[in-house]
This record gives C-alpha cells, sequence and structure tokens, in this order.
C-alpha cells in the first residue's frame, strides 16, 4: 500500500540578490560584501613626512577585484547598468568603507610599526575602471614622538 502525501513537496530555496532595493537606495548583501573583499588585491603604498607640527604618514591603499572573476559568483548581469548599479552600492556602504578603512590603517602600521598612530584622516573612493572595481582608501595619520614600546 502506498503512502499517502501530504502537503506541498519540497521547496527550492533561492538565494536573495547581490544588490538589493532599500528605500529607493541600492545596497548590497551581506554574501556579495565577503565576496569582494574575498576577491580583492590590495596595493598599499605610504612614507612619512615632516612638517613643522610634527610627523604625518601619508599613504594610500587600493582594492581592485577584477570584474571576471566577481561576475562567477555575482547573481545579476554586470552589463554597463549592473556595473553602475554595483558602484553605488559599494559607495553607499558603510560597512564597505569601514572595512576598506580598517585594511589601508593596518597596512600603515605594517609600514610603520615603531610609532604610535593619532587619529586617521581617511578618504575613500569607489570606480569602475578597465573591468575593475577599484576601492582607492587615502590616510593621513599624525604620529607622535614617542616610539612603541616592544614586549
Amino acid at each position: 500500500m502506498a503512502a499517502k502525501r501530504r502537503g506541498p513537496g519540497l521547496a527550492k530555496a533561492t538565494r536573495g540578490g547581490t544588490i538589493r532595493e532599500r528605500q529607493g537606495a541600492k545596497a548590497l548583501s551581506r554574501e556579495a560584501e565577503e565576496l569582494i573583499f574575498r576577491l580583492a588585491e590590495i596595493l598599499s603604498e605610504g612614507s612619512i613626512r615632516e612638517t613643522a607640527e610634527g610627523s604625518t604618514y601619508f599613504g594610500s591603499c587600493m582594492l581592485t577585484v577584477e570584474l571576471a572573476r566577481l561576475e562567477a559568483s555575482w547573481r545579476g548581469p554586470l552589463d554597463p547598468a549592473g556595473r553602475e548599479a554595483l558602484r553605488v552600492a559599494v559607495e553607499g556602504s558603510v560597512r564597505v568603507k569601514l572595512r576598506a578603512m580598517r585594511i589601508a590603517c593596518a597596512e600603515a602600521a605594517h609600514r610603520v610599526p615603531d610609532r604610535a598612530f593619532g587619529t586617521a584622516s581617511v578618504e575613500t573612493r569607489v570606480m569602475i575602471r578597465d573591468a575593475q572595481l577599484h576601492i582607492d582608501v587615502d590616510v593621513e595619520v599624525p604620529l607622535s614622538d614617542s616610539r612603541r614600546s616592544s614586549v
């Protein structure tokens, strides 16, 4: 005797989009944010400049994501309209900016390991250029004259 089936069958779960619309603005999903940072290549540079006010570290950090690599896991098109939606969503993401700033400040700390940092001034720019997503972070950090103690 065959068992009687009750209710609907199994439903296929679907994931949400990588870019969502929230209150008329584009927003990245957490998964999209993780994907961007997982694929990002990091290039940083910087140096210390001595001024009358003291020593200051000036540097920049560029996170670059090849759109061809991103597209393999991205849900949705990365045609010109999709690229612009990506740029707008990344540019408007406080989480992305904060995470990029932390990476840039960590890179600065690696370059100047023996000096204590003051409060950093950070400027972030997001652009799509040459089939790449660029997140550029400029950092300016006053340095104390005292050396960090090594433990």
